[in-house]
């Protein structure tokens, strides 16, 4: 077995698990190759006389593990032979916020001036006209090859000096205007939606179109609500994950337990 999967097998562990250890199995062998479809649900109830349920069951598990994905009308393909990476941001702040762009590596792809229009006054909150800076690049998780994002920076064209120090960042964006131009991040605003990936972004991701993704948009404010960067990140939802964490003060400033 490979050393990097875990063995889900276990006294008393569920027959779903067993089922999925077992499919777990015949993918690493070769049994079931690279971009070869599973057996369909009924094939799988009848070669291990299970149910209809545990199945559904087993074949959720090798999805959440980056094994295989499912295609509607088409069928369970196997996506891969080992565990897939996948990054999960946890949350407690705006110091566990910041250590995300820290975390993963920005690979420029271009850049370009950029003029507001109605399509971009809302996302930057800017009124029609006004000058930007956009840059275009993907994130990567350390040692891995395909990306974990594809992301759209806006700069207020006031920083837009800062190009000169994306040939290879080494620190997040904001933080290089903040070196560069004195000014100081004190709120940060991030939105997440979910979206189906398509088209251009698909082929970047090597996701399949139409499959599911995460949208998340953070806009950095310094004082004086000057939005002076906006960053809009599409990750594929089977790679990146939310979580945070909300304490509950009470009245007298004593924490909720």
């Amino acid at each position: 077995m490979n050393q990097n999967t875990p063995n889900l097998l276990a006294a008393g562990q569920p027959r779903y698990l067993v089922l999925a250890q077992a499919l777990i199995e015949d993918i690493q062998s070769g049994r079931y190759p690279l971009e070869s479809l599973l057996p369909t649900e009924h094939e799988l109830c009848q070669q291990f006389n299970v149910s209809r349920h545990t199945v559904r069951e087993a074949i959720r598990r090798l999805s959440e593990l980056g094994f295989i994905s499912r295609q509607p009308g088409v069928g369970t393909r196997v996506k891969a032979n080992q565990i897939a990476s996948r990054y999960v941001q946890a949350s407690e702040g705006i110091s566990d916020l910041f250590q995300y762009v820290r975390d993963v590596r920005l690979e420029i792809r271009g850049s370009e001036d950029l003029i507001a229009d109605e399509s971009h006054a809302d996302l930057l909150e800017c009124r029609v006209g006004q000058a930007w800076l956009h840059v275009k690049g993907a994130r990567f998780i350390p040692n891995e090859r395909r990306p974990l994002s594809v992301t759209d920076v806006y700069i207020a064209r006031p920083y837009r000096g800062v190009i000169e120090e994306l040939d290879n960042p080494t620190l997040p964006i904001y933080a290089l205007i903040e070196q560069k131009y004195g000014v100081m991040v004190v709120e940060v605003r991030q939105e997440i939606s979910a979206v189906l990936i398509d088209g251009e972004a698909a082929v970047t991701l090597g996701s399949e179109p139409g499959s599911p993704g995460l949208l998340v948009v953070r806009k950095y404010f310094a004082s004086n609500d000057e939005l002076f960067e906006v960053a809009v990140s599409l990750h594929p939802g089977d790679r990146f994950s939310y979580s945070t964490t909300q304490r509950l003060q009470r009245w007298g400033g004593t924490e909720a337990r």
